[in-house]
């Protein structure tokens, strides 16, 4: 079995513990029997209890199914991922979709191209700053020269007729190269995304691949997108800014991104593939889910797991916010942007993050507490034990303060468990703090909280 498969760059990942998280779990059931990963965003332990176990992974967010999906399902009829990125770029799909992008983008592709291979550090910044993108409602009138003489004729596809048209027709793929040129990844390269993209949707609609090898694709994406991605982290919050409030430029973000840029699609597309490639057989009884918590835990077949795994999120810092790129790249379903109000007009945030992207209740902190006991409560109810993490916060060290405190989820657990205990972890993880000076690894109290039924006497 290939152990190490890290699809994305996850925050608070728990790639560390692994074995601590199965060692806890093979006190309950030493082996075979149903474990189910209620939250298991970017699948990693899943991916590692099902070497042991049959396993039903659930995320709310369509990314993080596909990732668990294609890491535990990867038995259906013996199927896996033999598709390099060499045997997607020379389909003729991916010639006329490149070919449409180059045709309406070729002046700026040129310009872009001029930049990166110069190492024109102001031309890079004057690219980043354009605001053109979406229905180019952020290109202010002063900028206006510039991204004509960049962009030419095809300033007139940044509208919503074209957005619509795309979304309607399909007649070729164009949402990265209108959503997120110049911020999160270069023009270039988003060409590069929209063409593999739309080869993968026109492969598996003439069934030219499985339903398997089409799904283990787009996780080789996924992941290729996020190692070019150009950000603090490797997440989408927010692309890096290359310049500061005065306007000059920051020496390290833009050396950061002039790199970023200049990263092949390819090459983290292949790796991926490989792992992918050698992923074992696993149970036939695994699944993966995209239903909120408490929906899932209605259905017939969760009263056969024997252990339910927590890891649910702790702080107000909701995940898609810093994932909406990896939904939008999976739903491909062209978006309308969120706007919010600012100096008294309605802007489009600079993270370009999804009209109504999904709010989980476990960061709201007037609701956090009350989802966490109604999940307990409805797992009790099926007389299942419970395995849950939990990363402690500290002030000292500037992480995100918990929606809900450590002896607050304890006090929930033991009114519905008899038996609850607490492992004290420490292993290292990125830190979330508002100063991106301040992600950087660190170390952390990570707890294991086992709650299990015992009768009593």
């Amino acid at each position: 079995m290939e152990s190490d498969i890290r699809v994305i760059q996850y925050l608070g990942s728990k790639l560390q513990i692994l074995d601590e998280i199965e060692n806890e779990i093979k006190e309950i059931i030493p082996s075979g029997g149903v474990v189910c990963d209620l939250f298991s965003g970017s699948g990693v332990v899943s991916y590692k209890l099902a070497n042991r176990y049959t396993v039903y992974a659930n995320d709310v967010q369509a990314y993080a199914e596909l990732i668990a999906g294609v890491l535990l399902c990867c038995n259906k009829g013996r199927e896996s991922v033999t598709k390099r990125y060499k045997d997607i770029i020379e389909t003729d799909y991916y010639r006329y979709n490149k070919g449409k992008l180059v045709e309406i983008f070729g002046q700026a592709l040129a310009f872009e191209k001029r930049v990166l291979d110069n190492e024109d550090y102001e031309g890079l910044a004057e690219l980043c700053n354009l605001n053109l993108y979406y229905d180019g409602s952020e290109l202010t009138e002063c900028k206006k020269e510039t991204a004509e003489a960049v962009f030419g004729e095809a300033l007139k596809f940044f509208d919503r007729a074209t957005i619509t048209a795309l979304k309607e027709q399909r007649q070729y793929a164009a949402l990265f190269s209108l959503y997120y040129l110049n911020s999160y990844f270069s023009l270039e390269q988003c060409v590069e995304i929209d063409s593999v993209r739309y080869v993968l949707d026109k492969m598996h609609d003439m069934e030219e691949i499985s339903d398997y090898e089409y799904r283990g694709l787009l996780v080789c994406l996924i992941h290729a997108v996020s190692e070019i991605v150009s950000t603090v982290g490797k997440n989408f919050a927010q692309p890096i800014k290359v310049t500061d409030e005065n306007g000059d430029i920051k020496s390290f973000a833009i050396k950061r991104c002039m790199r970023d840029r200049k990263r092949p699609l390819a090459d983290f597309f292949d790796s991926m593939s490989d792992k992918l490639g050698h992923v074992a057989v696993l149970s036939g009884g695994n699944k993966s889910y995209c239903m909120d918590a408490m929906e899932l835990l209605e259905k017939a077949e969760m009263s056969g797991v024997d252990v339910f795994y927590l890891d649910p999120p702790y702080t107000i810092d909701h995940y898609s916010r810093f994932y909406h790129v990896l939904e939008t790249l999976v739903k491909y379903d062209y978006p309308n942007l969120e706007r919010k109000k600012y100096r008294g007009q309605m802007h489009i945030m600079n993270g370009r993050y999804r009209e109504n992207r999904f709010q989980s209740n476990y960061c709201i902190p007037s609701r956090g507490y009350g989802e966490f006991e109604k999940v307990i409560e409805k797992i009790h109810a099926t007389g299942t034990a419970v395995v849950l993490s939990y990363s402690e916060d500290d002030s000292d060290k500037d992480t995100r303060k918990r929606v809900v405190t450590r002896d607050e989820l304890i006090g929930i657990l033991k009114r519905y468990y008899n038996k609850v205990e607490v492992r004290n972890l420490e292993h290292r993880y990125r830190k979330l703090s508002a100063k991106e000076s301040n992600r950087k690894e660190m170390n952390n109290s990570e707890l294991l909280i086992i709650c299990r039924q015992q009768a009593d006497g």
